[in-house]
């Protein structure tokens, strides 16, 4: 499940995402998300949702969802 943002972004339902990156080693940066996903035929609305991930390392899952999903919810995610 995905849902548009107020800029038309997509943005992932937190499970989707973390089901959708299951197996992935951590940290990671975006390139290698996007590689994974499409690796494993992860949905083109994921996959267009991790390529807008600001480009930084990312420590695990939890991280990785607040950047997609706690952005777009008006939260700020420092580095």
């Amino acid at each position: 499940m995905t849902r548009v943002d107020e800029t038309q972004v997509i943005v992932p339902e937190p499970v989707a995402l973390q089901c959708a990156l299951q197996g992935v080693s951590f940290p990671a940066h975006p390139r290698d998300l996007v590689r994974h996903a499409l690796s494993h035929g992860v949905s083109s609305e994921i996959v267009q949702a991790l390529a807008t991930l600001p480009l930084r390392s990312y420590e695990g899952p939890n991280q990785l969802c607040m950047a997609l999903c706690g952005r777009h919810a008006g939260n700020e995610i420092g580095p």
